[in-house]
């Protein structure tokens, strides 16, 4: 039965849901972390240092793996991204003793994982099973489906009765996403924009390092994700400080990340609509990354209602062209379907290392408990995308149309 269905032509719609629930289990695993940072601190005795690290492990996958999973993606194909979900399922379970400081760093390394893994051989994945055109609106609805899951996990962590009871509910559900993801996942066979492709790892590493526009687009997402995805570490503490319990602190910060998910059902229609020129699209990444440095640097002090608005802009100014610059490799000469899993690769790494290696060992050295400081240096950091926006490697995609 499952051969049958697996050879239907319309199959890339499962393809596209177990790409959703592959996304979001560790997403959603990963933050819980944020919306429990007081409890988890104080049964681990954990210094804000440590926490910070913590909760940055995930990240840390990226770099671990960021690079090597899409060589391997482009070499061996999805049976890959099926082994990073085994380690997802082994880091969640792992967790939930919560024993000592190493082993949670561990098992959030293990944890972030499977999101490396899908975030960079997505668009590969999509190209295989959808035509080009159709590349950035379903990679944007992936992106959207993760910002969900995180927002899910931040707004729902510190309704459990403990940190233990969480982690046990993610551990369940990772093991149920294991099973679907296993009796469904295929590659493509057959005809289409990318047919499933063995591809030597040197020629693969050789063609991406070489190329500019890989590099290039790799700074856009720093850029973008960098800032961002440290908001949502620190943002629940930052309203703690300012006299909120730690439920509403949690919902507050849930309007990051549904910025983030709605960002990424709108922009990708918004990029099609209106970035029809190089010069188009220049001006729209400019006003997307310097509404990203004002709300982030500023949105989390907003009085009464302007707080979960302006917190929503910060993280839909962030994540608004993040689907656009991960399918950038597609139409780049060079580059294309064949080597498309590998330029990922290399984007992930470079843009998760930022991630981890700017609020663990920068910012939080720095700024300590300050948060106006953390979020005025974080609030910095996507004025990169801004600068570097004339140089926007888009030449190749223009040409194709």
């Amino acid at each position: 039965m499952f051969k049958k269905l697996k050879s239907n032509p319309k199959y890339g719609v499962v393809i596209l849901l177990m790409l959703f629930l592959g996304i979001a289990l560790p997403d959603f695993g990963q933050f819980q972390v944020s919306s429990l940072a007081d409890k988890l601190r104080a049964a681990m005795d954990l210094s804000q240092s440590q926490y910070s690290t913590i909760a940055t492990a995930p990240l840390l996958a990226g770099i671990i793996f960021g690079f090597l999973s899409g060589v391997l993606m482009d070499r061996f194909g999805i049976k890959v991204v099926t082994a990073s979900i085994v380690l997802t399922t082994v880091g969640l379970v792992m967790r939930v003793p919560m024993g000592s400081f190493l082993t949670q760093y561990i098992a959030g390394i293990l944890i972030g994982t499977a999101a490396t893994f899908i975030n960079t051989t997505a668009p590969k994945i999509i190209g295989q099973w959808f035509p080009r055109e159709k590349t950035t609106q379903f990679m944007g609805m992936v992106l959207a489906v993760a910002n969900l899951s995180m927002a899910l996990g931040i707004g729902t962590a510190a309704l459990f009765s403990s940190v233990s009871a969480a982690f046990r509910f993610s551990a369940v559900l990772a093991v149920a996403v294991l099973v679907v993801w296993c009796l469904f996942i295929t590659e493509k066979k057959g005809q289409g924009t990318g047919e499933a492709e063995t591809v030597p790892v040197g020629e693969s590493i050789k063609a991406v390092v070489k190329h500019r526009g890989v590099w290039l687009v790799s700074l856009f997402c720093l850029g973008s994700v960098a800032a961002i995805g440290s908001v949502s570490v620190f943002m629940p503490q930052a309203l703690i400080s300012r006299g909120m319990t730690a439920v509403q602190a949690g919902w507050y910060s849930m309007a990051v990340t549904l910025g983030n998910c709605v960002t990424n059902f709108v922009s990708p229609a918004i990029i099609r609509r209106f970035g029809t020129s190089k010069k188009r699209l220049t001006v729209m990444v400019c006003l997307y990354s310097l509404g990203e440095v004002f709300f982030v640097a500023f949105g989390w002090r907003a009085p009464g209602l302007l707080l979960p608005v302006a917190l929503f802009l910060s993280g839909f100014c962030a994540m608004g062209f993040l689907a656009f610059y991960q399918t950038i490799p597609l139409s780049l000469k060079g580059i294309g379907q064949r080597y498309s899993g590998t330029a990922t690769g290399l984007i992930i790494t470079v843009q998760l290392a930022a991630s981890v290696v700017l609020p663990s060992y920068v910012i939080a050295p720095i700024a300590g408990d300050d948060y106006r400081l953390i979020f005025l240096m974080l609030g910095a950091i996507p004025l990169l995308p801004a600068v570097l926006s004339p140089f926007l490697p888009v030449k190749d995609m223009f040409e194709k149309k």
